[in-house]
């Protein structure tokens, strides 16, 4: 089978005819440092990271050279990306407004736009002229200068609040109290009592609201999480987990007034991924933090212990970087999860029967699972997810409030 630009770059790797043709069109590419970090993605993602210095033309010329190459010795299965859910019997699409117009906002429109049945239709920001430019690139039918404005527009059907964590419970609270459907960027908010003042709020109205851990969607890692049902390694006894890297100087994440520090944005994702692989939180809890210049938690160690023995190990930082992959070992075989795994797209089942490594490639960036998981739940007349809950959401909340306790980080917004 020939290679394409849907080949994961660890497959590349294994090939010496295609690391002749990424050194061809990209010097020093095989050799650059951390390049393991990226053994999870694709060719294609990956010139989609500014970083990368990849343009389009680059990209389209390396391929057309893979295309011609065999892959050899590589058992990979590729599950074709389809979607998932579709809304038949539906008339219209869902329309959607998404407020905070930033870096995570542009890759859930392209999910948006790119999912049959959904329709990105508003943008809002107190920035006009960044709403505008956001519509502008992204197509999107309305621009609204406020919140309010767009929490007030009937055809709106779902919001989804992608501001400053510290903004998304005042965020939160104006959408759901106009009735506003709600898909909110993880974390739900900063500490547990707003948390849990939201999902009552949702709760009491009877409106639904979902915490968009993107990771918890991911095909990739919902087969991990089927795989141990199943038994395919035995009893889990071991989970390990890694989100580290290092920050800009003057990243958001080392500003306290908005809740920053790896905890929250990175550190969530180990904590869910253990939690989702054990299906119970741990019964205590050990940890180091390391704290930045500017009163955050910048390199933190976590450890989880359950009364039945097993443990999950897990780190996450700003200010160092890591191995970005998840192992979950069981009694009989383990669980590899290729870097990025919060982004898994490449997973590997090791076991008494042999190895298995399994890729369900993006169907456009990831963002798409958590997209026709909202469309799903609304559907249905369902007010909260399955696959993330909001207990569940409430108790990691609780977790982490008290990892900051034990550290001594109070953020100025609470």
């Amino acid at each position: 089978m020939p290679f394409s630009e849907n080949t994961r770059i660890g497959q590349l790797l294994k090939s010496e005819a295609a690391k002749a043709v990424l050194e061809k069109h990209f010097p020093g590419f095989t050799s650059a440092p951390r390049l393991e970090l990226a053994q999870g993605f694709t060719l294609k993602v990956m010139s989609g990271f500014p970083q990368s210095n990849i343009s389009p033309k680059q990209l389209k010329e390396c391929i057309e050279d893979l295309e011609k190459l065999e892959e050899s010795g590589i058992e990979t299965i590729i599950v074709e990306s389809v979607q998932n859910y579709r809304r038949d019997g539906f008339n219209t699409d869902l329309k959607w407004g998404i407020i905070g117009p930033g870096n995570i906002a542009k890759k859930l429109a392209e999910a948006i736009k790119g999912t049959e049945g959904s329709e990105l239709y508003a943008v809002a920001s107190r920035s006009l002229e960044r709403a505008r430019t956001f519509s502008e690139k992204h197509k999107v039918e309305k621009v609204y200068g406020s919140y309010e404005e767009m929490v007030n527009d009937s055809a709106v059907d779902v919001v989804f609040i992608a501001n400053l964590k510290s903004q998304h419970l005042e965020t939160a609270k104006l959408a759901l109290s106009k009735g506003k459907a709600v898909l909110c960027e993880k974390p739900l908010t900063v500490n547990a009592e707003q948390a849990e003042e939201l999902i009552s709020i949702a709760r009491q109205n009877d409106v639904f609201l979902m915490e968009a851990m993107w990771m918890r969607y991911n095909p990739n890692i919902i087969k991990v999480k089927e795989w141990i049902d199943e038994g395919c390694i035995g009893q889990v006894k071991k989970i390990e987990a890694d989100f580290s890297f290092v920050c800009e100087p003057d990243s958001v994440l080392r500003l306290p007034e908005f809740g920053g520090g790896a905890l929250l944005d990175l550190g969530i994702y180990p904590i869910s991924f253990a939690n989702l692989i054990l299906g119970r939180f741990p019964d205590s809890i050990t940890s180091e933090c390391i704290m930045t210049s500017t009163g955050v938690d910048g390199v933190d160690t976590v450890t989880f212990h359950w009364s039945t023995g097993e443990k999950a190990e897990l780190s996450f930082g700003i200010d160092r970087f890591g191995p970005m992959k998840a192992t979950v070992t069981g009694t009989d075989g383990y669980i590899e999860v290729l870097p990025p795994f919060h982004g898994a797209q490449v997973i590997c089942l090791h076991n008494s029967q042999g190895v298995k490594e399994i890729s369900i490639p993006y169907r456009i960036n990831g963002y798409e699972y958590e997209v026709e998981e909202v469309m799903r739940c609304l559907d249905l007349g369902l007010k909260e997810s399955s696959i993330m809950p909001l207990d569940e959401t409430l108790e990691t909340m609780k977790l982490m409030d008290g990892l900051r306790s034990e550290w001594g980080i109070v953020f100025p917004c609470e």
